[in-house]
Formats: C-alpha cells, sequence, structure tokens
C-alpha cells in the first residue's frame, strides 16, 4: 500500500504493538517514546486506548505496559488457522480431485462460516469463492455443519445471537425449523443446503473435531444444484464425511 494511504495513528499504534512483542518485561511511555521518537503526548494517548480497548496491560509497580491475553489470543486465532489448513490441504485437494466439486475449509467467526482454505475443481463450472469469505451460518453447509454438531448449551447459546435473514426463498428464516433440521443432521453425520445461500448452487459439509471432541472447523463440497442433486446428497456426503474424519485425526482427534 502506498504511503499516502497510511492512517499515521493506526500505524503508531501497530509500532507500539511490534515493540512491545519484542519485550517480556513491558516498556513505560517514556521508553516507548524514546524508542520510536514520537511525541510523547501521541505515544500516551494510543497507549492508554489500546489499554482501554484490552489489548494491553499495565503493571502496577512498574508501570510498564505488555501485551494483553487478549492480543494474545487473536495471535493464536491466527496460528490455529494456518495450522488447521496446511494440515488439512492436502486432503482437501484429493476430495476436489474425487468429487470434481469446489472444495472448502471453514471456521465459525461471530456467527458466520469463514472460508480459510479453498481448492477449486478442475471442471468448466466454477463457484465465485475466496479464503476469508464469509456466509451466514443458516445459509450454507459449512454453517451448518459447524453449529449442528456443537454440544447443545453451546447450539443454544449460537442460535439465540442469529439473525436469520432470507438470501433466497428457500432459506430458512424460523429459529425453529432450523435449529430441528441441525438436530436431524447429527443423525447423518453431514449436513447440505440447495438453493439457500444462492440460488442455483448446492453444498454437503462434514464436521471436523479437535482433540477433545470439538467441533474445530467444517469441510465442503459446492457445485452446482445438478452437481449437488437430491440423489447425489448420500453419496457425496459420505464422502465428504470420510474426509472430514481424516482432517479430525491430523488435527488430534481420537476418533
Amino acid at each position: 500500500m502506498p504511503p499516502r494511504y497510511r492512517v499515521p495513528a493506526v500505524k503508531r499504534a501497530f509500532d507500539i504493538i511490534e515493540l512491545l512483542a519484542t519485550q517480556d518485561s513491558g516498556l513505560g511511555v517514556s521508553e516507548l517514546q524514546r524508542s520510536l521518537r514520537l511525541p510523547l503526548s501521541s505515544v500516551a494517548m494510543i497507549v492508554y486506548t489500546l489499554q482501554d480497548l484490552g489489548y494491553l496491560e499495565r503493571d502496577a509497580v512498574t508501570s510498564r505496559y505488555r501485551l494483553s491475553v487478549k492480543m494474545l489470543g487473536i495471535a493464536r486465532h491466527a496460528l490455529d488457522r494456518l495450522d488447521l489448513s496446511s494440515r488439512c490441504h492436502n486432503l482437501l485437494e484429493e476430495l476436489v480431485r474425487r468429487s470434481g466439486l469446489t472444495g472448502h475449509l471453514a471456521v465459525l467467526r461471530a456467527g458466520e462460516s469463514m472460508y480459510i482454505d479453498r481448492v477449486p475443481s478442475e471442471g468448466l463450472v466454477q463457484v465465485s469463492s475466496y479464503v476469508g469469505m464469509r456466509w451466514p451460518v443458516h445459509t450454507s453447509a459449512v454453517g451448518k455443519a459447524l453449529l449442528a454438531f456443537l454440544p447443545d448449551s453451546d447450539l443454544q447459546q449460537n442460535l439465540q445471537k442469529l439473525t436469520l435473514k432470507r438470501a433466497t426463498p428457500s432459506t430458512i428464516t424460523s429459529k425453529r425449523l432450523f435449529e430441528r433440521q441441525l438436530r436431524s443432521f447429527r443423525h447423518f453425520g453431514y449436513t447440505w443446503e440447495q438453493n439457500e445461500g444462492e440460488i442455483g448452487l448446492g453444498c454437503v459439509a462434514a464436521p471436523i473435531f479437535g482433540a477433545h471432541g470439538e467441533v474445530v472447523a467444517a469441510i465442503s463440497l459446492t457445485g452446482t444444484t445438478h452437481q449437488v442433486s437430491k440423489e447425489k446428497i448420500p453419496s457425496l456426503g459420505s464422502l465428504v464425511k470420510h474426509y472430514a474424519r481424516q482432517m479430525s485425526l491430523r488435527v488430534g482427534s481420537s476418533e
């Protein structure tokens, strides 16, 4: 990005964060100012703001600041996604080769499914998607897979936060019906949808479980409703479930 598009205050905030990341014992406001050669008032305002937001913590004895657990948690999420996608990528490629459909690996983020990996099909028909793309969980099979296999208490908490907006005439907008559908998917071990997120597209997905049996991600196959027809859903579901199980083993599941 050209320098003229940078917001000075944002750049200074990240300069402070990056410097504190190298200092285990933390730094005081004056030390930060001397190291970065920035105006003291500017450094102080940024530090106080980051502290108020929970990204820095202050040692009451030394008055030094260091990165908070909240900041470390953000970094951990990023590392987890990289590790997850790297461990599962070749299996996702194999799944796409066997099915001829586009494959996605997704995680649950703030009531939406977010793609952290994507392998396109080699066919003429291509699905328009990208890593980082988000879908409302109720309109995608991968989103349903991320919810359906949660413990009941976690499922209820997520459902309470959702707003089921209509994307197409086939979108489920009733929480009661949505919950009933999610629970029914548990019997199959995979989820599916047709025309619910986008008219003309269908999707089949299955959950990936971590070391403690928790849902950590989900994989899906997406294509046209002809490629993902009602007749093909059982065989595609079995295939996706098989690869989801292999990916679960890769990320620590014992089952």
